[in-house]
Parts: C-alpha cells; sequence; structure tokens
C-alpha cells in the first residue's frame, strides 16, 4: 500500500473527473491521501472531501505563503474547530516563498509562525512550503521543535540532513523522476530510510513519462519506484517504509483501516 501524502484534489483541475481519479489510485494501491489546503477555501474543501470520503481521503488545512496576507484570528479559529476532528491531520501547507514573492516577506513569517503555533497548540504536525527559502526556514524550524515533512524537497544534501537532524521527513514526488533534479536525487540517497515519504503534488509536477501533463495521486506509485530503484529497495519495501513513515508523522492516518 502507498500513501499520497501531498495532492490538490481539492483543485479545480481534479474537480470534475474525481471520482475516476480515486478509482486510479486504487486501482495503483494509493490507498489513502492527504488533501492539502492551501487557502481557506481549499482548506475547507480538504475538509469536505475528507468527510466525503472517510478512511481514504485526509484533511490538511492552512495558509500557503503566497496567501499570508489573508490570515487572520477568524481562520485561526476556524481552523483549531476543523482540527478537532478525525478528518484533518496536519497544519498545512505553511512555510516561506522567496521564488514568487507573492506575499510580503514580514507577512510570510508571519503567518508561518502562528501557524507553527497553531499546530503546536493542537498537537498536529505540519506540512512545509519551502521554495528558494531553505536556510531561513529550516532555521526558523530548528527554534519551533515540530513533527512535520519538508513537502516537494528541492534542497541540497546539507540542507536534507539538516533537516532530517531536526527530525523532519522529507517529501519526495515526481521531481524525484526529472533528469535535471541532481539534488533531490542525492538527497533521497543521503538520509535514513525513517524520513522518507511519497506524495504527488497532483495536478502539479507529475513524474516522468507524464511530465508537463495533469498530475494524480495514482502516480504516486512511479515515485515510489524510482525511491525503489535509487535506494536498492525492492518495492514493496519502499510501500512498508514510507507508509510506516507516514503512520508515525500523521498518527491520525492509522487510526482507520
Amino acid at each position: 500500500m502507498f500513501i499520497d501524502t501531498h495532492c490538490h484534489l481539492n483543485h479545480e483541475r481534479l474537480r470534475n473527473d474525481l471520482a475516476e481519479c480515486l478509482e486510479r489510485a486504487i486501482a495503483a494501491d494509493v490507498r489513502k491521501m492527504i488533501v492539502v489546503g492551501y487557502d481557506a477555501p481549499s482548506s475547507e474543501e480538504a475538509f469536505r472531501l475528507s468527510l466525503a470520503h472517510a478512511g481514504t481521503l485526509y484533511a490538511a488545512i492552512g495558509i500557503h505563503p503566497h496567501d499570508a496576507a489573508t490570515w487572520n484570528d477568524a481562520i485561526a479559529a476556524r481552523f483549531r474547530t476543523l482540527a478537532c476532528t478525525d478528518a484533518v491531520v496536519a497544519i498545512g501547507e505553511i512555510g516561506l516563498d522567496f521564488y514568487r514573492d507573492l506575499s510580503p516577506r514580514e507577512q510570510q513569517y508571519r503567518a508561518f509562525q502562528a501557524q507553527l503555533r497553531l499546530a503546536e497548540e493542537l498537537n498536529l504536525p505540519v506540512i512545509i512550503h519551502c521554495r528558494e527559502a531553505y536556510e531561513e526556514t529550516l532555521a526558523l524550524l530548528a527554534s519551533h521543535p515540530l513533527p512535520g515533512v519538508m513537502h516537494c524537497w528541492g534542497g541540497t544534501p546539507e540542507q536534507a540532513r539538516w533537516a532530517a537532524s531536526l527530525g523532519l521527513a522529507l517529501g519526495f514526488g515526481g521531481t524525484l523522476t526529472f533528469s535535471s533534479a541532481h539534488n533531490v536525487r542525492d538527497s533521497a540517497t543521503c538520509v535514513a530510510l525513517e524520513h522518507l515519504l511519497l506524495e504527488t503534488d497532483a495536478p502539479y509536477l507529475a513524474p516522468v513519462p507524464y511530465r508537463g501533463k495533469r498530475n494524480e495521486p495514482a502516480f504516486t506509485r512511479i515515485v515510489a519506484e524510482k525511491l525503489a530503484a535509487l535506494r536498492g529497495l525492492d518495492l514493496e519495501q519502499v510501500a512498508s517504509i514510507t507508509t510506516q513513515n507516514a503512520y508515525r508523522l500523521f498518527p491520525k492516518l492509522a487510526s482507520s483501516p
């Protein structure tokens, strides 16, 4: 069994054929998926989907750094209510994005730190978005020790070892299969197996041979095959290791069959 620890089935590109998308995922032995919010409406939709597909879909709720300016007390209060349910397994995706800088950096820091405090209050792990801000993000996480995953890992092997030393997991998706992604592959081989998670980030970043097309959770298996080849493991070992890693980081996943 595989777990897609980061997908956006709450995105409009996956809405029209969601049932078929889930069928393809199950056929590929992707049995559980975390639907990740990135603003208030998408977090609500992730929660709705997790209720509609209990036991298969789970929700993460959070404000992405692109939308950091929207963070306020009302959203925090709503997230507290949602997080009390079994459906919500994490706060995310949250973090820093210095590549696009769609929100001023001071607002990114404000929203990120507030949501880290919220996760600590709620005893939930965090799903971290980080782009061209690895040093800043890891330094901040070092001062806010929380269980979590660095989603869509793209840092250097040295930064990967730093993240692992903080107890963080690294999420690997379609970029692991890209020929140019040397840092990603080197990172996937330089940390201990207990720090590895599978994800897709669907509908984004589809793996080879679907690169440039719409991604979906069924392609988690392709990522697992690449990871198995890199680590000299068979596919069943990768499935077992990454599933147990997901259960350890997101305990609510393991509480349902």
